[in-house]
């Protein structure tokens, strides 16, 4: 049986250049020392001073020892797992944040196998990254239990790939350790390695995720599982209630719409319902202009001061990748992020649009609203088309035919643009509609 994991749809805000640069470390370590031994260059005992061994206490070992593996097969199975956490970590806090997650594990998992194995036998030894990696592991699906693994596998005769959800492939790793654990007895084992390193990596994930060291923009373990959050050593008053605050909005499409929508008219509306089959158009001066001058070069304002920014690029290109590849989770998360760092003036009238597309084929018509409102604000080739889609949202989903009628009115003819007879068609049906 063969199980790689090599890539995850989890937003990489980062480039994985730690996660990289460990695994070349551990590439090179293998080829110096134990691949070596195997040629017959070098004596076994000639190298042994760098594993971990439990006949002496050596904080140097707690290091060199995860670096050390003892075969080929053992070094690439967790490589591929070091750098398929990795990317999901790492995405997240950036490289120096990342090594010094990886080389805490590390320190900390070294101490707690042979301080203890010293006392109790003396005897043998371990090396491998796998302690780190499974710390590294219970991180990532405490930070990303949603996102997915994908996964090449080979069984008997049976090849093909899999995307597993974090939580599941990390719940039913840790399972099977426990179970081989029993049997074994607890014994000093690979198992109670893996064990070790989970139950040192666990304790790290919730405690950043806690003091807001890490940005898992609502996906983390506890934002999705509100029993977690009434345990306090785990999410504190102020975070449970600032989780509850955004889960309301999320979840309210109609404080979403009232809270966003462009096109909200004013308490003292004159519009007044019509049975006409033909419903008027005119301009209500309640509601804010569809198209100015000003309005357009406020947009390209926002546009030229989002590409100007640092993170833009990185993100935008994730956010494209994701809405490309149709992965709406990842999707989700990278517009978040971007809108969050009030730099989703920067993205394309053209990427929204296929964005609040896939929202609406996966059923989530209030996270529409967001993007075709951007698209509606410029007013661009688009933004009559997303205003219809706005209009629809309002209509048929919020129950709001006030703000329906708002965004409807919007969709006018102008000296440089003339609407599509279809166009003009689905906005007196939506409008009939409204003011019935």
């Amino acid at each position: 049986m063969i199980f790689v994991p090599y890539n995850t749809d989890a937003p990489i805000y980062h480039l994985p250049i730690a996660t990289i640069t460990i695994i070349v470390v551990n590439v090179v370590v293998f080829f110096a020392t134990t691949w070596q031994v195997m040629l017959g260059n070098f004596e076994e005992e000639e190298i042994l001073w760098l594993i971990l061994e439990f006949n002496q206490i050596n904080p140097l070992q707690w290091i060199t020892g995860s670096f050390m593996h003892g075969g080929l097969m053992h070094l690439l199975s967790n490589m591929f797992f070091l750098w398929a956490f990795g990317l999901v970590i790492e995405g997240k806090v950036g490289s120096l944040v990342f090594t010094a997650i990886y080389f805490l594990i590390t320190l900390i998992d070294g101490a707690a196998v042979q301080v203890p194995m010293f006392f109790i036998s003396g005897e043998s030894g371990a090396l491998g990254a796998s302690g780190v990696i499974f710390g590294l592991m219970m991180i990532a699906m405490i930070w990303a239990p949603e996102n997915e693994i994908d996964c090449f596998y080979w069984i008997v005769y049976t090849v093909g790939t899999a995307e597993i959800r974090l939580i599941s492939l990390s719940v039913g790793f840790i399972f099977l350790q426990l179970v081989f654990l029993v049997i074994s007895g607890f014994s000093m084992s690979s198992e109670m390695l893996h064990v070790i390193g989970a139950a040192i990596g666990t304790p790290i994930g919730f405690l950043m995720l806690r003091q807001g060291m890490v940005d898992c923009e609502g996906w983390d373990v506890i934002s999705r599982n509100t029993f977690l959050q009434d345990i306090a050593i785990l999410c504190p008053p102020e975070r449970r209630k600032e989780i509850q605050r955004k889960e309301d909005i999320h979840n309210d499409p109609v404080a979403v719409a009232l809270a966003e929508s462009p096109t909200r008219p004013k308490s003292k509306s004159k519009s007044k319902a019509r049975s006409s089959a033909k419903p008027s158009v005119e301009k209500d001066e309640s509601l804010p202009p569809a198209a100015t001058k000003g309005n357009v070069q406020a947009s390209s304002i926002s546009s030229q001061a989002a590409a100007s920014h640092p993170e833009f690029n990185r993100l935008s290109f994730v956010f494209r990748q994701a809405v490309e590849a149709q992965n709406v989770l990842t999707a989700e998360q990278t517009f978040h992020r971007v809108d969050q760092l009030k730099l989703a003036g920067g993205l394309s009238d053209k990427i929204l649009f296929r964005y609040a597309a896939i929202l609406g084929a996966n059923k989530k018509s209030a996270g529409m609203l967001r993007p075709l409102q951007l698209i509606a604000q410029r007013n661009g080739l688009l933004a009559d088309e997303a205003r219809l889609r706005i209009a629809l949202i309002q209509l048929r989903v919020l129950k709001k035919p006030d703000l329906a009628i708002a965004t409807l009115r919007q969709i006018q003819e102008t000296s440089d643009r003339k609407l599509k007879p279809e166009m003009i068609q689905k906005r007196n049906q939506l409008l009939a509609e409204s003011q019935y």
